[in-house]
């Protein structure tokens, strides 16, 4: 064996601490990801293989220098026993495409049957969304190339295809999949874990469960899982004895973990104690728990997620003694009205918005904050209070931090570790409803909450006491991954376009309008590569989308630049109508 494995044909910067490399092909790709978890550098915060490129984030832009060192300088895994993760995975061939793919492959559809049941699968790598798994054919288990014929279809019992399984996608996606439907596309199979819409063809369906977040790792099939389909009749049921349940069920358990794991709440005993502090009168367009999402598990195609304005989540914890990253609410714009069931202290960050607070007690002061006012103020309620937030008179999400830290509303409680929601995916709490009862966490060992800060100058804010409205947004970006591929005029035309955020942008991400990016043909689409938030993908129309934290893990656009955190936290305040300009400078974004 040798000492090193091939270094990757490139290494690209990824935004402000990540980076992609280039390899030949998915067989490279899994060396290097399987050499690289075995190390488990101390700052890796994710691995994300992909078809052609794996993704290394780290924690910090000093580890950008250590990553790229690591990878053209890589020992292979060391071997292992043999015993690779295998899973059967049962399948009822009974696909809408099933006929259609046969003839495409030039086989009958018994034989397409036969040589997909007949041959190991490998998980190459994952997105799209939870649990969903690219997978491979095993060259091992494929069977011999076919003797050319332009027409007509293969007799029965001659093997499958080789190159195998190169279907084309529909030309006409559909609105909807089934969950559990199992699809061909290129070279790859595939199982919704969900419903949602999909170009893939149809072939049959499956009941494994794909994902549940009740397991460790949550997603079945994870990279370098080999998978064989048992083909099962239509009215079979998966039962607690099936032979191919018991082998899914032990491989959920032996798949290999995420480079981090998310905090499993009460994992080690009893949750903690919570108490049931405000209750929810109105909320608004949108309010959703946020905290700092989910890192490490990209691979399985589960987003960070969690707070757009990372900033704002900070300052609001700090401002009532919680730790920075401690769930709170985000509310799009508001208005958002709550009332204490129980004394608590609050904050407001983020978007700028009046704050009142209507006292109970008949011989309490009402409390009316301007927009200016309201930020980061430490605010006490009793019960009965109600507190009125917004509309956002500047900025769009507001965050309302409580303190001992959100744990949940009702019944819902975190999953994978997190409370945050990811809107993608649909992970996490639902977002907040009238009737809804907040709960949070013990205040024993919380910092003491500040003083409130001095109210600034009338002359520094106006005679309203708001502050001057701003109408360009200057964000900084990393040039790449994929400047190269769309070239110097692209990258000069993005930095030189005035960009005005859309209406329909949202967690996911930031869509823009402006006069349309240069698209060389061959940049149009690329085998999917994994994504990171801030990423500024072009897609062919040439109209950038900025990813959000609800972003998917892979895609297949190129990445022209990518928006670092603090750039990221602004245009989590840009509503639409905003002008935005990309600068190639580090450091916080300047509005102007």
């Amino acid at each position: 064996m040798r000492d090193r494995l091939a270094p990757p044909l490139a290494v690209h910067r990824a935004g402000e601490s990540a980076v992609l490399a280039e390899y030949p092909g998915i067989e490279e790709v899994l060396a290097a990801t399987a050499a690289v978890r075995a190390l488990a550098p101390a700052h890796l915060r994710d691995l994300v293989p992909a078809e052609r490129t794996l993704l290394l984030a780290g924690t910090a832009a000093r580890d950008v220098p250590a990553l790229t060192a690591l990878l053209r300088d890589l020992p292979p895994a060391p071997a292992q026993d043999g015993t690779a993760t295998e899973v059967a995975v049962g399948i009822v061939y009974d696909g809408e495409d099933l006929e259609e793919v046969a003839a495409l492959l030039r086989m009958s559809p018994e034989a397409l049957i036969d040589a997909h049941s007949s041959i190991t699968w490998t998980a190459a790598f994952g997105g799209f969304a939870p649990g969903f798994a690219y997978l491979l054919p095993d060259a091992a288990t494929a069977g011999p190339a076919p003797s050319a014929q332009p027409t007509g279809r293969r007799e029965e019992g001659e093997g499958p295809v080789d190159p195998p399984w190169d279907v084309p996608r529909r030309s006409q996606p559909r609105t909807a999949v089934p969950a559990g439907a199992v699809g061909l596309a290129a070279r790859y199979c595939g199982i919704y874990p969900r419903s949602s819409p999909g170009g893939w063809q149809l072939i049959g369906r499956s009941d494994a469960a794909l994902f549940d977040v009740e397991r460790e790792p949550p997603a079945l099939l994870s990279p370098g899982t080999r998978v064989r389909f048992v083909p099962e009749r239509p009215t079979a049921r998966v039962s607690a004895g099936n032979t191919a349940l018991a082998q899914v069920t032990r491989a959920a358990r032996e798949a290999a973990a995420p480079v981090r794991r998310g905090r499993r709440r009460g994992a080690a005993g009893d949750p903690p104690p919570v108490h049931e502090v405000l209750e929810v009168l109105s909320p608004g367009p949108l309010t959703l728990c946020e905290d700092t999402g989910r890192p490490g598990r990209a691979a399985s195609g589960v987003s960070a997620s969690g707070a757009f304005d990372r900033g704002a989540l900070m300052r609001a914890n700090l401002a009532v003694g919680n730790p920075a990253g401690a769930a709170a609410l985000e509310s799009l714009a508001g208005p958002l009205q709550l009332r204490a069931r129980a004394a608590t202290v609050v904050a407001l960050s983020g978007a700028r918005a009046p704050l009142s607070v209507h006292r109970a007690d008949e011989d309490g002061a009402d409390l009316e904050l301007t927009a200016q006012e309201s930020q980061e103020r430490a605010i006490a309620l009793d019960p009965g209070d109600r507190l009125e937030l917004g509309p956002a008179a500047e900025g769009l999400r507001l965050v309302l931090a409580v303190r001992g830290g959100l744990q949940g509303a009702g019944a819902q409680r975190a999953v994978l570790g997190s409370l945050s929601r990811d809107t993608l995916s649909a992970l996490g709490p639902e977002p907040l409803r009238v009737g809804e009862v907040l709960s949070v966490g013990p205040e024993h060992g919380l910092d003491a909450v500040p003083p409130a800060p001095a109210t600034e100058e009338a002359d520094e804010v106006g005679e309203a006491g708001e502050a001057p409205p701003e109408t360009v947004l200057e964000v900084p970006v990393h040039p790449g991954p994929r400047d190269a591929l769309l070239g110097a005029a692209a990258l000069a035309h993005l930095l030189a376009t005035p960009w005005t955020v859309r209406a329909d942008s949202d967690r996911v991400g930031v869509r823009l309008d402006g006069e349309p990016l240069p698209v060389p043909e061959q940049a149009a689409s690329l085998p999917s590569e994994p994504m990171v938030p801030g990423a500024i993908q072009v897609p062919p129309s040439g109209l950038p989308v900025v990813f959000g934290p609800d972003h998917p893990t892979t895609g297949g656009y190129p990445v022209l630049a990518v928006v670092p955190r603090a750039g990221l936290d602004a245009l989590a305040q840009a509503g639409p109508g905003l002008t935005v300009r990309f600068v190639t400078v580090p450091g916080s974004p300047r509005r102007g």
